[in-house]
């Protein structure tokens, strides 16, 4: 299974997000649909079904307290003047250590991966003018949201885009 663990978007921020999606070109990108938007705290790839139990038992052992999100600002992956990736950013703390508290938790199963947060808006697929559109929301305010739970997702790959399925909720410890 193709696993990834990651914070769920309240409904209100993924309808900006989407409206600010629906700003971009449509030509030479591929839009994130606003029901998959997401922060992927850690992406696991390719999981043995017989090592999720493990995954779902050492996160379950993760804890941390709510905590809120800002989202701010829009950019691009690896750089705003060559971007392979659009996203919006949001600025957190508690967003920021709890990818670590995770990362610790797997990193006997999983590799590292440096952890930036980042709501994936589009995939450029062949090169698109994105200057206007960079400078025009670079530090625009999207709203606040408080996050009391990550998930361990599923993504099935499919010819219309990616599927996320839940497979287990680890809530904050209050």
């Amino acid at each position: 299974m193709r696993l990834f663990i990651a914070v769920e978007v309240p409904e209100g921020i993924r309808g900006k997000m989407g409206a600010l999606a629906r700003e971009l070109p449509e030509d030479g990108l591929s839009k994130v649909k606003t029901e998959n938007m997401h922060f992927t705290l850690k992406f696991l790839g390719e999981v043995e079904k017989a090592k999720i139990v493990e995954i779902k038992k050492i996160l379950h052992l993760v804890e941390f307290s709510p905590f809120s999100v800002r989202m701010r600002g829009v950019g691009g992956f690896p750089n705003a003047s060559y971007a392979r990736v659009i996203w919006a950013g949001a600025e957190s703390e508690g967003m920021e250590e709890l990818a670590r508290k995770v990362h610790t938790a797997l990193v006997e199963l999983f590799e590292g991966d440096k952890f930036s947060p980042h709501l994936t808006l589009a995939r450029v697929k062949k090169k698109v003018e994105l200057k206007q559109f960079l400078n025009k929301h670079k530090d625009e305010e999207f709203g606040e949201f408080t996050v009391d739970k990550f998930v361990l997702f599923e993504s099935k790959l499919q010819p219309s885009g990616p599927e996320y399925r839940k497979l287990v909720e680890f809530p904050a410890k209050e």
